[in-house]
């Protein structure tokens, strides 16, 4: 039984509720294992029309039970096909162990979100609890809950790629100025990062390394759903890091990102430099203090 529990799927299962509305299904939407098993336990009969053999359920509470006690761990068959279809982002781990004896029965999420730092005080809200983010040099806040995360409207949200500078950002402030800013990470890579950006009015500037690779990055993943309100952080004094850059890199990417397609029109002028120059710069050489 328990070879056969592995080979129960949502497919089937959703099949199996279908005859539970007292409907029949032809022969052939249903694996030979299973119909053989059913057969066996008195659960189905089978309808002949012609040629065409159709199933039906002989005792519907009996067929409840068994499918409940050998294949659903003691959970309905709504509720276990609810569980297994993975669209209710809010199912946690706790619940599967409940509900069908083992948290492992379906890949779960629950490291969702992203880490956030900043070098000065942010007043954020998550739900309806205002904190404000303001960690000490070398740690970070992981935001778990993104879809509930809010941030002012005039704070400027900053992604960065490299880990090395984002544990370091007040080596870089001189990047930002003034501004507001709330430097986030685009690592573990997923989607959160992405769904908060979209959900949210703020700006958001990508500083990732100055390569064919980076912007390639920058405009797949967040100009296409961003728009304008996304930006790609050029310094000033590109040109001249550029000049002496990492040129071993540059051939590296070149084959593959030679035609690259630049949507972002304000990045022409960057891409440019880069096949000028034959030559591209990672953005930890903007740690201060730190020669790359």
């Amino acid at each position: 039984m328990d070879i056969n529990k592995k080979r129960f799927t949502i497919s089937i299962a959703k099949k199996l509720l279908y005859m539970l509305e007292g409907r029949t299904l032809p022969s052939s939407s249903l694996p030979r294992w299973i119909v053989d098993e059913f057969r066996i336990e008195g659960l189905i009969t089978g309808i002949t029309s012609g040629s065409r053999i159709s199933y039906r359920l002989t005792d519907s509470v009996a067929f409840s039970r068994y499918i409940s006690d050998n294949y659903t761990s003691g959970t309905s068959l709504e509720r276990w096909i609810e569980i297994f279809s993975g669209d209710n982002k809010d199912l946690q781990r706790s619940t599967l162990v409940q509900e069908t004896g083992d948290s492992k029965t379906v890949k779960l999420r629950t490291f969702r979100g992203f880490l956030v730092n900043c070098y000065e005080p942010i007043h954020a809200r998550i739900r309806n609890s205002e904190f404000v983010i303001s960690p000490p040099e070398g740690s970070a806040v992981f935001i778990q809950n993104p879809d509930e995360f809010y941030i002012p409207s005039d704070v400027i949200v900053v992604g960065v790629e490299n880990g090395e500078n984002f544990c370091r950002i007040r080596s870089q402030k001189y990047l930002f100025g003034d501004n507001k800013v709330l430097f986030v990470s685009r690592y573990p890579q997923s989607a959160d990062l992405r769904e908060w950006l979209i959900k949210i009015p703020n700006r958001y500037i990508h500083f990732g390394d100055f390569d064919l690779a980076g912007i390639c990055i920058y405009q797949s993943e967040f100009y296409k759903f961003l728009g304008d309100r996304a930006g790609f952080l050029i310094p000033e004094d590109i040109e001249e890091r550029l000049k002496s850059g990492n040129a071993g890199l540059y051939d590296t990417q070149y084959l593959r990102y030679k035609n690259l397609n630049i949507i972002d029109s304000r990045l022409n002028g960057l891409v440019e430099m880069i096949h000028h120059y034959g030559r591209v710069y990672e953005q930890e050489g903007y740690i201060e203090n730190c020669a790359y």
